[in-house]
């Protein structure tokens, strides 16, 4: 019975031994998914940032392709002008 005891006591010891892997596993595994869902919302916000920024981008060009438009109105009618106005004082 002296064997049978030694191997139970010695099953016990790798049981317990193997639960401390298993939590320790367990722990790697909660702190990894933890670390990939700060970084799944870290990229998300870095998407969101990067879309607001071509959104904004694309504001600021539609204004500044309508005020060089303006500009090239305010030219042209005013080049309009001074030659007409040239040709009747001149």
């Amino acid at each position: 019975m002296g064997n049978l005891d030694d191997a139970i006591t010695e099953l016990r010891e790798i049981n317990a031994r193997l639960t401390e892997i298993s939590n320790t596993i367990q722990a790697r595994e909660k702190k990894s998914d933890e670390s990939l869902n700060t970084i799944r919302k870290d990229l998300w916000n870095i998407k969101n940032i990067v879309v607001d920024e071509n959104i904004q981008n694309k504001i600021i060009q539609k204004g500044v392709e309508r005020a060089l438009a303006k500009a090239a109105i305010y030219i042209v009618v005013s080049s309009l002008m001074l030659y007409i106005i040239g040709k009747f004082l001149l």
